[in-house]
C-alpha cells in the first residue's frame, strides 16, 4: 500500500509505497475480456503469462513453444525474492510459476492438477 506521504518525490530518497505492494482491478473492467468469462464450462485459454522478478540474466518476455514447454518454463522460473517470501529481498530463489509464497501444499502435487 501506499504509505500515505502527500508530499513524496523520488528526491526524498524514501520509498512511497511498501516493497511488498500489490494491485488489483475487477476482471469485469477489462475490455477484452471474454464475454463468456464466467460461465461454468469455462472459456478457451491461448496463454498464460508468469511475472517474476529478475533484474538481468534473462530475457524481460519470452515465449515457450507449447503447453508442455510452457509447464516446464514456469516450474524452473526462478525469482528474486520479495518481501512476500520467507527470505530477504536480492536473493534469486527456485519460484516455480512466480507464485511460490502462495503455494499451499506439496509442488509436486499441485503440478499434477
Amino acid at each position: 500500500p501506499w504509505l500515505g506521504d502527500a508530499n513524496w518525490s523520488p528526491e526524498s530518497g524514501k520509498p512511497a509505497a511498501h516493497p511488498n505492494s500489490r494491485f488489483c482491478t475487477p476482471a469485469g473492467q477489462c475490455p477484452i475480456i471474454d464475454p463468456a468469462w464466467e460461465d461454468p464450462k469455462g472459456v478457451p485459454i491461448s496463454a498464460i503469462l508468469f511475472g517474476g522478478k529478475r533484474p538481468e540474466g534473462v530475457p524481460l518476455i519470452y515465449k515457450a513453444f507449447n503447453w508442455k514447454h510452457g509447464v516446464l518454463v514456469g516450474a524452473s522460473m526462478k525469482s528474486e525474492a520479495t518481501a512476500a517470501a520467507e527470505h530477504k529481498a536480492k536473493v534469486i530463489m527456485h519460484d516455480p510459476f512466480a507464485m511460490r509464497p502462495f503455494f499451499g501444499y506439496n509442488f509436486g502435487h499441485y503440478l499434477k492438477h
